[in-house]
């Protein structure tokens, strides 16, 4: 075999080996960022000064949602949504919500999304399905706890602000919501979350990530055109507050500010607030004006 033969047969058989590698390695990502690994907590709305309930809601898919109610008396629930990854444990900003939210008078539902703390369901749909879970949750609320909530607020972190934007443009049951740094172009954030790695692992997933959107799709039946929220910008008729961050590095502020823009060429009652802090990181940067803009959000829509 001659020393060119030779040469080509060894570039050819790299090229495979590096091909190989990278569908194996998005396919074990698309696996792993389906089953995020599940956060349950030690605390719970007692340890806030709230009683509480425990409640499940099963969705029209079998999967059981499982969260708190807080009753404070109220005809008025506002439902607190968490982000991918996390759960209605989250120290960050659902342990701070909740209070918040329930010294104001509000009551408070707060569940985990599908595949997430203590829910059913083996793969997050990272916002696709779980839009339908909040909806069918509206609808639980409706049917068994009518009274308490006449009006429903929503309020959601990441994923979750994603989510509250698409339901509040899917379901007119929604009377306000907050969004706090919610992905606006879910396939630019994912590839901001795989820079957060470090390398080798980094370029070997950016050099597959196209592999990893379409296994995370086939897989868990996604469409990815849904979950642009630029394609609800035009939809939402109900008062909104967008909050985002000027050093989130998952959501870019640019995509924020042009969802905002859009959305309030069509609804003079969608407002934003931009603030210094890292993703979903306002409510710990600014708890006092926090408190002062949610609830007097909600108290403006929602009534006290």
């Amino acid at each position: 075999m001659d020393p060119l033969t030779l040469v080509t047969i060894i570039i050819i058989g790299l090229a495979l080996l590096f091909t190989f590698i990278t569908v194996l390695l998005a396919s074990v990502a698309a696996g792993k960022m389906l089953r995020p690994p599940r956060k349950i907590g030690d605390w719970d709305p007692k340890s806030l000064g709230f009683d509480y309930d425990d409640v499940s809601v099963e969705a029209s898919d079998g999967v059981v949602l499982k969260g708190w109610f807080i009753d404070r008396g109220s005809d008025k629930t506002i439902i607190a949504l968490h982000g991918y990854t996390s759960s209605r444990w989250d120290e960050t900003y659902m342990k701070p919500v909740i209070k918040i939210l329930g010294e104001a008078g509000y009551n408070v539902a707060v569940f985990d999304f599908r595949a997430h703390g203590e829910s059913g369901g083996e793969m997050t749909t990272l916002g696709f399905r779980e839009r339908r879970d909040v909806m069918e949750i509206i609808s639980w609320f409706r049917e068994n706890k009518k009274d308490k909530a006449v009006k429903v607020g929503l309020i959601g972190y990441s994923m979750g602000g994603a989510v509250a934007i698409m339901v509040s443009a899917m379901d007119n049951r929604v009377d306000a919501a907050v969004a706090d740094s919610p992905y606006i172009n879910i396939i630019a954030s994912g590839k901001r979350w795989i820079k957060r790695l470090g390398e080798p692992l980094r370029s070997l997933l950016l050099i597959g990530y196209p592999l990893i959107v379409y296994f995370v799709s086939r897989r868990a039946g996604i469409d990815p055109s849904e979950l642009d929220m630029m394609k609800y910008a035009e939809k939402i008729k109900k008062p909104l507050l967008v909050i985002a961050g000027k050093r989130d590095d998952l959501v870019a502020l640019s995509e924020a500010i042009d969802f905002c823009k859009v959305a309030h060429s069509h609804n003079k009652n969608v407002e934003r607030w931009i603030t210094d802090s890292a993703h979903v990181e306002s409510i710990k940067d600014y708890p006092d004006e926090y408190r002062e803009r949610v609830i007097g959000f909600f108290e403006r829509w929602l009534g006290r």
